[in-house]
């Protein structure tokens, strides 16, 4: 039987996923892909079709390599490749996982990187005004963790945290993020060895900041360093400080309210970013108590490099500030959400793509809330991440039915429209829930220690009766 071939009136990328292509142009891609100076050979897997099929792997159910080459025989990227006449789908000749995972290691990582950096930019500059804070782009800097599996390569990469009962099972990958705080989405992410400092991290991250930008960070960000590199590439901070390091940067006891024109100088035991200027840092110190309805008082000692006391008023720093728990919903829905708190590839490089292509995923989705947001007048955080990626999920399994141009922009209008009345629920009261969940039966005991011992274990107890 001869090999089926395509229509010929094939509808581009930008015909079949308008808000993708918005978010994320074809050409952009090739851009990238160009800019490595790698050759890629594009074989069944081009770098459209395999950036399409990592989100499909990410936002799918079922992660597994074989699930997206079974989504990929079902015809679903056929229309995404404008170079053969034959359908990908027919190319593909066998139910291996090898030419997808071979597409994989050829893409080059920072393909997927820069891919990620252009989302973040295209959702900021879709918000416009909306997504500014007087006049500033303003991100949230934390730290969080993912589980990997202890492989000899990410053991010797990262590390592998040991006690008194030796090595532990699980390496740690850590790292620190940025996430916009109008829109919700990823600006950028470093990662770090088990024993690298947050702050360490903090300032590679800096390296990628826009300049202007106004960075908010909590306690753990409050050191000189991370304001040293805030000003060597020429963004503003809003950081909470200790008690103590408030203290000693005022040389006395602060009253409730002050705020005082401080230069941060820094000290021995600080430090300092060899590269960058160790000159003193000007800046003002605030401190004020906050008492929530029904809660102790909370003491805020501030750093901020914005000066300008009359346009940055105390109240608005606060305020400011108050909004940074944030970035705790946004690591939430990257970790919990779209299950990527353990990354189960086996090498370093795979590790990366798989985070990275994650990153992406979850910034397209935040493209399409920002964009159903802006065209019913809501602010993009007003919506429910978890409800919306269930719609554009769903969207994307069905996106490749033949259907004409005009339906095509019919569904995705429809699409934005549901995305609009995704709302999170109103709360009228005040929610305090403890950071911890009920353990669950265990069928079988904890498993300590290293898997191949606990095999040869279990094995040396089924023989001991042969031997008696």
């Amino acid at each position: 039987m001869p090999a089926l071939a395509q229509p010929a009136n094939r509808p581009s990328p930008v015909e079949l996923l308008p808000v993708f292509e918005e978010l994320l142009p074809v050409q952009v891609l090739r851009d990238l892909i160009q800019a490595t100076k790698q050759r890629f050979y594009e074989r069944l897997f081009t770098p459209l079709i395999l950036v399409w099929c990592m989100l499909y792997q990410r936002l799918n159910a079922d992660h597994s390599q074989d699930a997206v080459v079974s989504y990929v025989a079902t015809g679903a990227v056929d229309r995404l490749d404008q170079r053969h006449a034959e359908p990908v789908s027919h190319r593909l000749r066998s139910e291996s996982t090898s030419a997808y995972n071979q597409g994989r290691k050829r893409l080059p990582l920072t393909v997927l990187q820069g891919a990620v950096a252009h989302t973040a930019h295209t959702v900021r500059q879709a918000l416009g005004a909306d997504g500014l804070w007087l006049g500033h782009p303003v991100a949230l800097l934390d730290g969080t963790t993912f589980l990997l599996w202890p492989e000899p390569e990410l053991v010797a990469h990262y590390g592998q945290h040991q006690n008194q009962h030796g090595a532990t099972f699980w390496v740690i990958m850590q790292t620190v993020v940025a996430f916009c705080l109008f829109s919700g989405a990823l600006l950028g992410v470093v990662d770090g060895a088990l024993y690298t400092s947050e702050q360490a991290l903090a300032v590679r991250l800096l390296a990628q900041a826009v300049a202007g930008s106004v960075y908010v960070g909590d306690r753990n960000f409050g050191v000189f360093s991370v304001a040293q590199a805030a000003r060597h590439y020429g963004v503003d901070v809003l950081l909470r400080l200790t008690r103590r390091r408030a203290h000693a940067l005022a040389k006395r006891k602060l009253h409730t309210g002050e705020d005082l024109a401080v230069t941060w100088r820094p000290t021995p035991a600080d430090q300092l970013q060899p590269a960058m200027s160790a000159a003193p840092i000007a800046g003002r110190l605030i401190y004020v108590q906050v008492t929530p309805p029904g809660f102790r008082p909370v003491d805020l000692y501030l750093f901020t490099t914005l000066l300008e006391a009359s346009r940055y008023t105390v109240t608005q720093l606060v305020e400011l500030y108050g909004l940074r728990w944030h970035v705790e919903l946004d690591i939430r829905y990257v970790k919990d959400t779209l299950e990527m708190s353990l990354l189960t590839s086996k090498s370093l490089d795979s590790v990366q793509k798989d985070l990275t292509a994650g990153l992406l995923a979850y910034n397209l989705i935040r493209g399409y809330m920002a964009k159903a947001a802006q065209g019913a007048g809501l602010s993009p955080l007003s919506l429910s991440f978890a409800r919306c990626w269930r719609r554009i999920r769903d969207f994307w399994r069905t996106w490749q039915t033949p259907e004409s141009a005009a339906q095509r922009k019919r569904r995705c209008q429809r699409l934005l429209d549901s995305l609009a009345h995704c709302k999170l629920p109103p709360r009228k009261r005040f929610r305090l829930e403890p950071r911890a969940v009920r353990r669950r039966p265990a069928v079988y005991p904890a498993l300590k220690g290293s898997r191949t011992e606990a095999r040869q274990s279990l094995r040396e107890q089924l023989l001991e009766p042969s031997k008696s």
